[in-house]
């Protein structure tokens, strides 16, 4: 929720030590991390400690459905168990072509990949400015900004989308009660306009509509 990234170390070393399988959710880090875009595993080279990775084609690569990585033995295990396998059709030739072209044009257009973290930097530093504005700097495309109470959560997100910024509030149940929050997530289509506009619109509102309650302060504080 909060665009940061599980302990794969950690993860690896008690994986050694207590010997149980090891499933890493790839969904938002595939094509965004690592030096082939392999995802989080692969950026802190750990892949051969991770049994099975699991990822979506509907973020990054924009197609829909998912994969799983894995061993050719793990392979046949799901293909004959996992009932969500068994019991599923198989995506449509045009869904499995347009991710296919996706992997293509990640390849052959790195620039893509380069302007989605520089708009992660210019984020963060245009936020950087406002002292009203409390929001964990980002460490990938996804960041929150903790309001606190739903209602003003909602009223926030209302502010912005009027001003042209879809920006959805997170409440309870998904997140802590007293911890409602925006979710704030970037692409590489976003331009420098795009990215300076967002962030006023954000210090603006934020500091015009209502102040982060102590709650949140303290919910926050635990986070940075």
């Amino acid at each position: 929720m909060d665009g940061d990234y599980a302990d794969v170390e950690r993860l690896a070393a008690l994986k050694v030590k207590y010997g149980f399988l090891l499933v890493l959710d790839e969904a938002h880090a595939t094509l965004v991390c690592g030096a082939r875009g392999g995802g989080l595993a692969q950026a802190r080279g750990r892949c051969a400690d991770v049994d099975v990775h699991v990822g979506t084609l509907s973020k990054a690569i924009g197609a829909h459905g998912g994969f799983v990585a894995c061993s050719r033995e793990m392979k046949r295990f799901l293909v004959s168990r996992a009932r969500g396998q068994m019991f599923s059709t198989a995506l449509p030739a045009p869904v499995v072509a347009a991710a296919l072209e996706s992997l293509r044009v990640f390849a052959d257009e790195p620039e893509r990949r380069v302007k989605l973290w520089s708009n992660i930097d210019r984020f963060n530093a245009a936020l950087a400015t406002s002292p009203s504005v409390h929001m964990a700097p980002l460490t990938s495309p996804i960041g929150s900004l903790i309001i606190g109470e739903s209602r003003d959560a909602l009223a926030v997100s209302a502010a912005l989308l009027r001003l042209g910024f879809h920006v959805p509030a997170i409440r309870p149940p998904t997140v802590p009660r007293g911890a409602s929050r925006l979710r704030v997530a970037l692409s590489a289509a976003h331009t420098d306009a795009d990215i300076d506009a967002l962030a006023q619109a954000i210090i603006h509102t934020v500091t015009t509509a209502i102040q982060p309650s102590p709650g949140a302060m303290n919910f926050l504080a635990s986070k940075l």
